[in-house]
């Protein structure tokens, strides 16, 4: 208990010295603007070849200086400034104006990098990133403060000693769980001001933030699954991380920058977090603690329990410690179609035996039999929710019961993202558990179809289905149980997203038939790792605004050709740097774990993703029945033809199929030449059994 109350002592101690956030000009020095009047370094920092003299004066007379050159604060007991100072190595230099006794000013930071020769020609057509940590190891769970140079380029090339975008500090640690065992790290990077407050930075011309990801793609030797992945829902409407390709340089040691401080290819990403720029929501305090302020805004999320993954067993081939896969595909899967909207012949025969079952993050298991996997078609309306907050403090599982909550009729489990565990008051984790338990008892309801009583009141649709759609299509076999966001606004519905962490995806992946272009990836999933969907897809609504915004999105955003495009961009993007990433990391023509497939180039690489995605777009588009085609006999007549089943159509511009699935009384069957009529709006759906098409819409 008492090693308890220190961590969370020394955590509060931290919070209060870096919880401030101050917003700081693009392109500029983490400092003060107006101490800069008061202390001139003289060269100021950047990169260096060759050892210089510093020297540090003052436009105001009467104003000594003192100086640290280990990154410590300058104080009356640091070193008197008295003439120039000698540097030989990387050095972060700090300096302070007294008056007597009297500080005037914050400190000021300047650090000086020096390079070996054989970098000293390093040049890109990305941007560079030089990270040093003044021999500092970096860890996962302790942030340490290093400083960043982010360079701005000359022309369209930039060189390791050109001028600098960013030149600051900041605060950096290791991020990632399995990515862990990878050699080459994902860091978070939080810039920093000289009074050690979070500091809000544009970076790479993204919004300016004090939050920021340095992803490390590794296993995707494309390095692009990720940022194709966030584009497309952004495209899609649903915000998802801006992105940005560089180069990254870390120095972990108190020497110059070498070679071997080359890192490779990053990715820039937004961290997930609560701005206006990011998912704009209303600031949740602790005093919100009623209706109207406590119904949002949060953020919370499924995923591995926050404290798993080793950072010390990092290896070239990215292996657990027993190989094979942690999405290998358990007894008892897959599941047959239920109320999805596709071709039965899509599926593959469900498993009918004894089954595990298990939670997409929780540790216990319980067996069961096939006849229970859809858990959610019961109906528990009579189910006491009212004591939300203390089964929220369930135990159980590895991580704390302050990080997560379990819902209570189908004990799903979730963590707070937004606010923090550790600033979410108790009335607001209560609200927010009770508010998922109400949901799902309705959704487990008899009339959870009602559009103002049952789910609709509760979610956004929309989100879930943009959501869906974006995890099959990519068949990222994480996309339901791990790193899967919600968000909820004050006075606002559940909507799930952003979507996160996509590099198992676009047959990247040995598990869960993620090498496959065919098949669904969700019928391979629990109701905890599938939450809510098996329910929602009984709504035969829901499942026709699937099929329809399935086809409205081909037409547009999921338009094969404009994927392989933006593919092709990127990779003409990255041609020159991935060279260098792959000399330093030489995993190609190896397997990196979880690949079920690997080539010996990087344009092979690229090659089979494309091959895939396409394949994989016509396969989904397959799985629905076809819209009627139009073709015209002459101008006054329309002839309408399906592959498959029937055609129904209205010419008022109504929907031919109603509410429920059935015909509208307004429809008419097909069965010839439609003659034009003045004014008249199209809209024609085939229909088999009880499925129907996308709509196909002509006004004569």
């Amino acid at each position: 208990m008492p090693g308890v109350l220190t961590r969370t002592l020394r955590s509060f101690c931290l919070f209060l010295a870096l919880c401030r956030t101050v917003d700081l000009p693009a392109a500029h020095k983490a400092h003060d603007q107006a101490t800069v009047a008061d202390i001139r370094f003289t060269p100021s920092g950047g990169v260096f070849t060759n050892p210089i003299s510093l020297q540090i004066d003052s436009a105001k007379g009467g104003i000594s200086i003192r100086y640290t050159l280990d990154g410590t604060d300058p104080t009356l007991k640091s070193t008197l400034y008295s003439g120039p100072i000698g540097i030989t190595n990387t050095t972060l230099v700090r300096a302070k104006a007294f008056i007597g006794a009297t500080n005037q000013g914050t400190r000021i930071s300047e650090t000086y990098t020096f390079i070996e020769p054989e970098i000293a020609n390093f040049g890109s057509n990305l941007p560079l990133l030089i990270l040093n940590t003044f021999g500092q190891e970096i860890e996962k769970e302790n942030k340490v403060a290093v400083s960043a140079r982010l360079l701005k380029p000359v022309g369209n090339r930039y060189s390791i000693s050109g001028p600098a975008e960013f030149d600051g500090r900041a605060l950096l640690n290791l991020r990632g769980r399995a990515s862990l065992r990878y050699p080459k790290r994902s860091y978070t990077f939080r810039p920093i001001d000289e009074a050690d407050e979070y500091a809000k930075v544009s970076l790479l011309g993204l919004p300016a933030d004090s939050d920021w990801v340095l992803y490390a793609p590794y296993p995707d030797k494309t390095f692009v699954r990720d940022v194709l992945a966030y584009e497309l829902s952004n495209q899609m409407g649903q915000y998802a991380s801006r992105t940005r390709f560089l180069e990254v340089f870390v120095n972990e040691t108190s020497g110059q920058l070498n070679k071997l401080s080359y890192m490779g290819v990053y990715v820039l990403e937004e961290k997930i977090r609560r701005s206006k720029d990011r998912i704009d929501i209303e600031k949740l305090g602790r005093e919100d603690n009623a209706a109207p302020q406590i119904t949002g805004g949060y953020i919370f999320k499924k995923d591995h329990a926050p404290d798993g993954g080793e950072a010390a067993q990092a290896n070239l081939g990215g292996f657990p410690g027993m190989q094979g896969s942690t999405s290998s595909n358990r007894l008892g899967y897959p599941t047959g179609p239920g109320g999805f909207p596709a071709d039965p012949a899509g599926f593959l025969p469900p498993y009918n035996g004894p089954m595990r079952d298990s939670s997409s993050s929780s540790s216990r298991r319980s067996s069961s039999s096939a006849t229970i996997t859809n858990r959610i078609g019961l109906f528990p309306e009579d189910r006491d929710i009212d004591d939300a907050f203390a089964y929220t403090l369930r135990s159980g599982g590895s991580s704390s019961s302050r990080e997560r909550f379990v819902t209570k009729p189908q004990t799903n489990e979730f963590y707070y993202v937004y606010p923090d565990p550790d600033e979410i008051t108790a009335a607001q984790r209560a609200w927010l558990a009770n508010h998922l338990n109400q949901f799902e008892s309705v959704l487990s309801g008899k009339n959870f179809t009602d559009p103002a009583n049952g789910y609709a009141a509760y979610i956004d649709p929309a989100s879930f289905i943009d959501h869906h759609i974006i995890v099959e299509l990519s068949k990222n076999v994480d996309g339901f149980r791990f790193s899967t966001y919600f968000h909820k606004d004050r006075g606002g519905k559940i909507t799930m997203s952003p979507i996160w962490d996509w590099n198992l995806s676009f047959g990247n992946a040995n598990g869960k038939q993620g090498w496959m272009p065919e098949y669904w990836m969700w019928p391979q999933l629990t109701d905890k790792e599938y939450s809510w969907f098996r329910r929602l897809f009984q709504d035969p609504d829901f499942g026709q605004r699937y099929v329809d915004r399935w086809a409205q999105l081909r037409t547009n955003v999921l338009v094969t050709s404009k994927i392989l495009a933006r593919i092709d961009h990127w990779t003409n993007l990255l041609n020159e740097a991935q060279v260098r990433n792959y000399d330093r990391w030489p995993i190609l023509a190896r397997q990196v774990w979880p690949q079920y497939t690997w080539f010996n180039t990087f344009g092979e690489e690229v090659d089979f993703m494309k091959d895939w995605t396409s394949k994989r777009l016509s396969w989904i588009d397959a799985q629905f029945l076809s819209a009627p085609t139009l073709n015209p006999t002459n101008s006054e007549q329309l002839a309408l033809a399906t592959a498959k089943g029937e055609i129904y159509y209205t010419l008022d511009g109504s929907d031919p199929r109603q509410p429920g699935g059935q015909p509208s009384a307004k429809a008419a069957k097909y069965s010839a030449p439609i003659a034009a009529q003045p004014k008249s709006r199209l809209f024609a759906r085939s229909h088999e059994g009880n499925r129907w098409s996308a709509p196909t819409l002509r006004p004569f």
